[in-house]
């Protein structure tokens, strides 16, 4: 259950940009053990000016993922991987054109509803 957030170049596709978040969330469930129904994502959309990954042009992609803490360092590399993989598959973004950064936080970070954390309610 990671926190997803797909940073891509306006003006694709709809096609395009379910790919992008179809393929990232592949990824996620094959290399980070998470549940298939915990899909938490936001893609947005940035005027190709906005998008600046040093000189890298044409499609390019941002991948956030926020996440309680504890995936192990293979996993991670793991993930990198296979999300540049897919994403090459589909919908062609070249994996020198994929930046991802992970960042981890406690169980006390999280509230999905109700303005409880349910990682930590009860304890």
């Amino acid at each position: 259950m990671p926190l997803v957030t797909i940073s891509i170049v306006a003006g694709k596709s709809d096609e395009y940009r379910k790919a992008v978040a179809d393929m990232v969330n592949k990824a996620v469930l094959d290399t980070l053990d998470f549940p298939p129904d915990d899909r938490y994502q936001l893609v947005r959309e940035l005027p190709s000016q906005d998008l600046e990954l040093q000189d890298r042009e044409g499609d390019r992609a941002v991948i956030e993922l926020t996440m309680r803490a504890g995936q192990a360092r293979e996993d991670k590399q793991a993930f990198y991987a296979r999300a540049t993989e897919l994403l090459e598959q589909d919908p062609g973004i070249p994996p020198e054109n994929v930046l991802i950064v992970i960042t981890e936080n406690g169980e006390e970070d999280w509230s999905f509803r109700d303005g409880v954390a349910q990682f930590i309610a009860g304890s």
